[in-house]
């Protein structure tokens, strides 16, 4: 049986698109922070989950034995789940969770926590009330639609998701962060080394995304062919 002609697809597919719009809250949410939130936001699904990376938050506990008094910020925490996990690893950190998708930020006010934790909109003014921080955790937020981007052998994100938008968002991070702390980058489309504050860091530990199976770029927004895998954990060692 031969596929069908591509302007079915160009009519089918708007059809599903306005049927989720009505029938799923979140795709409704996500659509609207995409539109209305353009400059900010960068993954727009909330999907996450308990614990995703023990290794990596075992490496920053480790780095932080015996210090007290840790400040930690989540950026991109969805609904609320890393924020719990890294109670559960620095049991007596304040821990900030910052998150730009209002519905998502909802669920996670709506949580039984303790007092040293907070959620706040994902505005740089808002978060700068919170910080210095310690330790901030980017994990699969700095991207734009990865799965889709290896589906369709994208090799360009200049349109979609530029590098531009990437390095203002690490420096504005930058700028929260104490000396000695930790810069956690992970499941990235792009490199915090190829920044304008790369100078500030070295990488921490062996720690790379060698299980991100969707493309990176390079700091032109282009794909990179065959590229080593990308550190995660950075130490700042600079103001």
């Amino acid at each position: 049986m031969s596929s069908s002609p591509k302007w079915v697809h160009k009519i089918i597919q708007p059809m599903r698109q306005t049927k989720r719009f009505f029938r799923e809250p979140g795709f409704r949410s996500a659509l609207f922070t995409q539109l209305f939130q353009a400059k900010h936001v960068h993954q727009t699904t909330p999907l996450t989950a308990m614990d995703r990376y023990p290794v990596i938050f075992n490496a920053c506990r480790d780095y932080f034995e015996g210090k007290e008094n840790l400040n930690i910020l989540s950026y991109g925490c969805s609904t609320g789940e890393e924020v719990v996990t890294l109670r559960n690893y620095f049991p007596n950190a304040t821990i900030i969770g910052a998150e730009i998708n209002k519905r998502s930020l909802a669920a996670c006010k709506k949580r039984q926590t303790d007092e040293k934790i907070s959620f706040v909109y994902s505005r740089i003014d808002e978060i700068r009330k919170h910080g210095p921080f310690d330790a901030i955790f980017c994990m699969a937020v700095l991207q734009r639609k990865p799965h889709h981007m290896a589906e369709t052998g994208t090799s360009s994100l200049k349109k979609i998701y530029p590098f531009e938008k990437f390095e203002h968002t690490i420096t504005e991070l930058d700028d929260l962060l104490r000396p000695n702390g930790l810069m956690v980058v992970h499941f990235t489309q792009y490199d915090l080394l190829d920044t304008a504050v790369a100078s500030k860091y070295e990488a921490f530990g062996p720690y790379t995304q060698h299980d991100y199976k969707s493309p990176v770029f390079d700091k032109n927004s282009e794909v990179r062919r065959n590229p080593a895998p990308q550190k995660i954990i950075f130490k700042k060692t600079s103001k």
